[in-house]
């Protein structure tokens, strides 16, 4: 493990540094942040359109932070993201009630361009670190990225819950504050590299993913994302109005679910993209018939574990969408999947609002009946291309091949 970390390369290995300080910080609050803006004041659908600010954010600022990596030096594009992350954690921890909350969550959600980025910073890595062993495979250095972040999120979750009923929610949001100055500091340390080449004829993004089957495919992803969103948004304020679990207990939980996320992507990480894919999807659905039918602790244990799933659809989603994408498409590749994943939270987080105010339990069933209905449109609509493992989302070209 030790000789893997060397091999990264100096660049690489402060990314990661910077990504687990990130988990810690964001992994304080990540699961009682609609616990929070309704102490705010705010009613479940109130909640689910404040949280889904975030998803806005990234609907709207990811693909274009893509489209430029194409053309920009990727490091330029990922210090602004890690600086919008820090200014949105503050105003959310300031926030005077649940409406100063809501542009917190846009500033914070507009963070989410440094994830493709950094995908392609660590690509490029592969040729400009000379720190760097030629021949590690991109695929190493992303999913170390990943592991990184989960590493951070798998005990915070449970401290930030003890922390809320010690102290306030509030307390919370500005105890992970320091940790997000931490990250910030680490990424500055990493060097710039040239932008990348663009080729004579073009990037032709148009002609590339306007194909039938390309739009069939996000289409399908995009509805997973909403289906296990709708489900998910709201279930922690689920396990604390219906089964009156502590905050404590639903930190504990999301720790839970971090762990489940780590164990899910390495246990599905061999299948195809499509197969793990719809694995993640299916295991979600099995979370929430779980949080359905009891609200027993033994099983809540089982269904909030099951539940990390969701959280390994996106490198799935990855791999899906780089099967159809050219290397010097790579940042518009990687900017797409994080695009679909806001469009999924835009739409399944004010839905799982509106839902759980009619009656609590119908999130859950929303995604039960959106998970059921993508995996059988995508079944019959798709014959799944020779997706490759999810070890880095995609095998990709070597640089200079």
């Amino acid at each position: 493990m030790r000789q893997l970390w060397s091999d990264l390369g100096r660049d690489t290995r402060w990314v990661l540094w910077s990504y687990m300080l990130w988990g810690i910080g964001e992994g304080l609050w990540m699961f009682i942040q609609p616990l929070y803006v309704k102490s705010l004041g705010a009613t479940p659908s109130q909640t689910g359109f404040v949280i889904g600010m975030w998803g806005l954010a990234r609907l709207l600022f990811i693909l274009p932070a893509g489209l430029l990596g194409d053309h920009l030096p990727a490091r330029r594009l990922m210090l602004p993201g890690w600086a919008l992350g820090l200014l949105g954690v503050l105003i959310i921890a300031l926030a005077p009630d649940w409406r100063w909350a809501a542009p917190g969550f846009l500033v914070y959600g507009m963070s989410s361009i440094a994830i493709p980025i950094s995908n392609l910073y660590l690509s490029q890595a592969i040729r400009h670190d000379p720190t760097r062993r030629p021949d590690l495979p991109i695929q190493t250095s992303l999913t170390m990225l990943w592991a990184s972040y989960a590493a951070g999120i798998v005990i915070t979750p449970s401290i930030g819950g003890w922390l809320g009923d010690q102290m306030g929610l509030r307390a919370v949001f500005l105890i992970s504050i320091p940790w997000f100055v931490l990250s910030t500091f680490a990424i500055f340390r990493t060097q710039s590299y040239p932008a990348p080449e663009r080729p004579e004829h073009g990037s032709d993004y148009r002609g590339q993913f306007l194909q039938k089957n390309v739009i069939v495919a996000f289409a399908i992803l995009t509805l997973g994302f909403v289906a296990v969103l709708v489900g998910q948004t709201l279930a922690s304020q689920f396990l604390e109005e219906v089964y009156h679990f502590s905050r404590t207990s639903i930190g504990v939980f999301g720790s839970l679910t971090a762990l489940g996320t780590m164990i899910t992507s390495v246990v599905l990480g061999r299948l195809s993209a499509w197969r793990g894919f719809y694995a993640c999807l299916g295991l979600a659905g099995i979370s929430f018939a779980l949080l359905l039918i009891t609200g027993s602790a033994p099983v809540v244990v089982i269904a909030t574990f099951l539940l990390g799933a969701y959280y390994t659809t996106r490198p799935f989603a990855t791999s899906v969408i780089s099967q159809y994408v050219a290397e010097h498409q790579r940042g518009m590749a990687f900017a797409l999947v994080d695009t679909l994943a806001g469009l999924g939270a835009v739409i399944g987080m004010n839905l799982s609002g509106v839902l759980y105010d009619q009656q609590p339990r119908w999130p859950l069933w929303a995604g039960i009946i959106g998970i059921a209905v993508g995996v059988l449109l995508g079944v019959l609509l798709l014959r799944p291309r020779n997706a490759q493992s999810i070890a880095a989302y995609k095998e990709v070209e070597q640089f200079g091949d």
